[in-house]
């Protein structure tokens, strides 16, 4: 029997009995398969209804005990997240130190290894979040399989196939895909080939089922090499590790969003990597730790634009938890970059970590489907910097949301809407709280003044049209 026939066989018995073990008797618990909307911006269930993707992080969720899997998962469940991004790699050691493949070859799965994967995924399934997995990092697959598309491809499959039927599995073929051509671009074609090789064997294991995607470095994003590939389901960008994007002449995770959303086919969009909170500013820009760290307000402020720029929702992360650090001694900081200086078990609930659920919240509490970013809300731009102001509205003009980061007053043009009368709020991102500002007639432009400014005084104005009833935006129980 050839190689290949052997790695196919292994990987089919290795399925079935990882099906027979993760879904099993558990099937009923199995959350919702995901899909692309009609109009290819959105992710739905098979329902229609929306999924707003709200993830975090979890790279090396692999590396840490599985008692201590169990705490961030509650931790990350009980806090409005419901997406993890897990990276399981090929130069790398899990909690007891196996590692992915005998000797470092593709084609040699070490089970031990795969099995703490496989509880990773079966626990996230029962604290109802999903699972995005990163089979390998880019330079990763320049070691396991340098031009061997053919390699990759069974790599691929038997990964695939491990994981096939799982409806809570997604995939990220590869994180960072341009550090296999050390971030320069374009990667060449055989590079290239070997990430769409991954990729038609994942595609052939799970027939389509599982939503996929690639993650490139910052800041990027995958439309730049694989906007066509027919198994790239959605576009995924890495806005970067810096407070403001455009104050080191890079595109901000808005204006990454809009350029995708303007693409033709039209596919969902998401920024899977902004700056993590408490990272040194442009740590990765030659600046080393010497800037000011990303506070709450800096991680709002990424995730609002994101989400009201067009992205089906966002991910979070935070500079302890990626790599679930934990200090030597109190106060020690990390020599290496980016610095990390506190457990990762006081970070699960960092201010930013815990303000993320009412960016969902808010999302939610309004019709999803059909939303379109408007710039032309606001009167004069949208400004630029960290005083950016991103406007989204309902497609028929029944609501609109302005996000304000620096609480500066905005002119807004209220003919925009389709109301006879509008019912005002202001959303306080830092609290999940609205408050009432006043019913207006759709009437040329009114100047809205939020109720406090400054830096880290960010609001959300929202416009309803009266007729409609919606319910006052607000904190879940």
């Amino acid at each position: 029997m050839s190689q290949m026939a052997v790695f196919a066989a292994l990987g089919a018995l290795l399925s079935g009995a990882l099906v027979g073990a993760v879904v099993g008797s558990a099937a009923q618990r199995e959350l919702p398969a995901l899909h692309v909307s009609a109009d290819g911006r959105c992710i739905v269930t098979p329902e229609g209804d929306p999924f707003f993707w709200l993830g975090d992080t979890a790279w090396s969720l692999r590396a840490i005990s599985p008692g201590d899997v169990d705490s961030y998962m509650e931790s990350r469940s009980a806090n409005g997240f419901n997406v993890i991004q897990v990276h399981c790699g090929y130069d790398v050691t899990d909690f007891a130190g196996a590692r992915p493949f005998q000797d470092n070859d593709a084609d040699r799965p070490n089970e031990a290894f795969w099995r703490n994967i496989d509880d990773i995924v079966a626990k996230a399934r029962d604290h109802g979040i999903y699972t995005a997995l990163v089979p390998m990092w880019g330079a990763e697959y320049g070691k396991a399989f340098g031009d061997d598309a053919a390699k990759a491809g069974r790599f691929g499959e038997w990964i695939g196939r491990r994981y096939a039927g799982l409806t809570h599995v997604l995939w990220i073929v590869s994180g960072e895909y341009d550090s296999i051509n050390n971030f320069r671009l374009p990667i060449t074609e055989a590079q290239k080939n070997v990430f769409a090789a991954v990729a038609r064997g994942l595609r052939e294991a799970h027939g389509g089922s599982q939503l996929m995607t690639i993650h490139p470095g910052a800041a990027r994003t995958s439309s730049l090499d694989f906007h066509d590939a027919a198994w790239l389901d959605f576009d995924m960008l890495q806005s970067g590790h810096t407070i403001d994007c455009e104050a080191y002449a890079l595109p901000e995770s808005h204006t990454l969003i809009s350029h995708d959303r303007g693409l033709e086919p039209a596919k969902p969009v998401l920024d899977g990597e902004p700056i993590y909170e408490d990272t040194p500013d442009g740590v990765w820009m030659g600046n080393g730790a010497t800037k000011p760290r990303a506070d709450a307000a800096a991680i709002r402020r990424k995730a609002y634009w994101a989400v009201f720029a067009g992205a089906f929702g966002h991910t979070y992360g935070h500079n302890d938890v990626y790599c679930f650090y934990e200090p030597e001694q109190p106060g020690l900081v990390r020599a290496e970059l980016p610095a990390q200086r506190g457990s990762w078990r006081a970070a699960l609930d960092a201010p930013g970590a815990l303000q993320m659920k009412y960016v969902r919240f808010l999302c939610e509490s309004r019709p999803f489907l059909g939303r379109v970013p408007d710039p032309s809300l606001v009167v004069g731009g949208p400004a630029t910097g960290l005083d950016h102001v991103e406007a989204v509205r309902a497609e028929d003009g029944c609501y609109a949301m302005i996000y304000i980061p620096t609480g500066k007053p905005v002119t807004v043009a209220l003919d925009r809407l389709k109301a006879g009368r509008i019912v005002a709020w202001w959303y306080d991102p830092r609290t999940g709280r609205a408050r009432r500002a006043g019913r207006y007639d759709r009437n040329g432009e009114r100047e809205f003044t939020p109720p406090t400014s400054g830096d880290g005084q960010d609001w959300v104005l929202i416009l309803d049209d009266a007729a409609r009833g919606y319910r006052p935006p607000g904190r879940r129980p």
